[in-house]
């Protein structure tokens, strides 16, 4: 078809457009890459113009119960004690390039529509790779929050950038005896103390208890929680690995509403072969859980993700500002050489941080 261009390398909006189009052929069963990613429906992404956070944080002290009037009195005056202070928090660049060979750009160019179209595929798998690799650096952002401390590496990590998130020790405990002793652990006790812990900082239990599935295992092989829901668990009709529902019933009884959520998402290492989910580093890593409060108290999210403003070129000598993630096909006026860029600005907040406890249980 004359005329008919089907990769317009140059076309920003276009590009953006297909690297963001959930690539098909993810792993299955292997957890990697899978959606939703479950740090997004904790702190979900928010847009922020800018670089940078100014956050105003209010310390509300306790305030009691309402006052009495008298017949005819004049209504009391109260008035809360809250100490506010300030904190300014920087969003983290992620940001990586890709050099497009010079034999793909000419072939790009190519007057034969088949090898335009041949070599505009590599190069959106290229994008792909670019935009899922942007994704996994933000959920793991969230979960290095979600511990209480983030360190950013920079330079391939010969420098790095210390973010704390002013959790408290008690906000990460170890368990009273690791679940990994199936014999003499107990689960329900530890996760109850935690939930009490976070009641008593925010008013609301904690009901959330996020794991993967080899700490999940601990809890399906704990003689503790075996024998409280299995009447039969010392007789000859023992049921020796209870069911996820037996479990649930056995959290719940101790506060309504409460929910194990099961969570195994992670990456591969640039370099790493194997297929199966030891070859994954997780998000969430074996031996610990995350136990929150809902993800949204009375209308306030307990986390967030800022998601802030890059800078794209324009022109020769000229650069946009545009919100959120964007992909874009530049040229080095130097080396006459077409880089594939992928970047993003964000970073995590813990807009109510007692609302979390990071454990130890294995």
């Amino acid at each position: 078809m004359s005329g008919f261009t089907t990769f317009d390398v140059w076309d920003q909006s276009l590009l953006t457009n297909i690297i963001r189009r959930p690539p098909e052929g993810r792993a299955v069963g292997a957890a990697e890459d899978t959606t939703p990613l479950l740090g997004a429906q904790i702190a979900p992404l928010k847009t922020h113009p800018g670089r940078n956070a100014k956050l105003k944080v209010a310390e509300i002290l306790p305030f009691g119960k309402g006052q009495f009037r008298a017949p005819d009195a004049t209504p009391p005056l109260f008035r809360p004690n809250v100490a506010f202070r300030e904190e300014l928090i920087s969003l983290a660049l992620i940001d990586e390039m890709e050099m497009i060979p010079e034999e793909d750009w000419l072939a790009l160019n190519s007057a034969d529509e088949n090898i335009r179209r041949s070599v505009g595929v590599s190069l959106v798998d290229k994008g792909r790779i670019l935009q899922l690799r942007n994704e996994r650096a933000t959920e793991w952002l969230r979960w290095q929050a979600f511990r209480g401390e983030v360190t950013i590496p920079y330079d391939g990590g010969n420098s790095n950038l210390y973010i704390s998130y002013g959790l408290t020790a008690a906000q990460k405990p170890t368990a009273s005896v690791l679940w990994s002793n199936t014999a003499s652990a107990d689960p329900v006790s530890d996760v109850q103390a935690w939930s009490e812990l976070i009641a008593a900082a925010t008013g609301f239990y904690g009901t959330k208890l996020h794991m993967n599935l080899k700490t999940y295992n601990y809890l399906i092989n704990n003689a503790n929680i075996r024998n409280s829901v299995n009447f039969y668990a010392n007789g000859a009709n023992s049921i020796l690995r209870p069911r996820r529902e037996d479990i649930m019933e056995l959290f719940q009884s101790v506060y309504t509403g409460f929910e194990i959520v099961l969570y195994d998402n992670g990456y591969r290492d640039v370099g790493q072969t194997g297929i199966g989910v030891g070859s994954l580093t997780k998000y969430l890593p074996d031996g610990y859980v995350l136990m929150t409060t809902e993800y949204n108290l009375d209308g306030t999210p307990i986390a967030d993700t800022l998601d802030g403003q890059v800078t794209v070129s324009s022109g020769y000598n000229s650069v946009d500002i545009r919100q959120g993630f964007q992909a874009e096909v530049m040229l080095d006026h130097v080396a006459k050489t077409h880089l594939l860029r992928a970047a993003s600005a964000r970073i995590p907040r813990l807009l109510i941080p007692d609302a979390f406890v990071w454990a130890r249980v294995a």
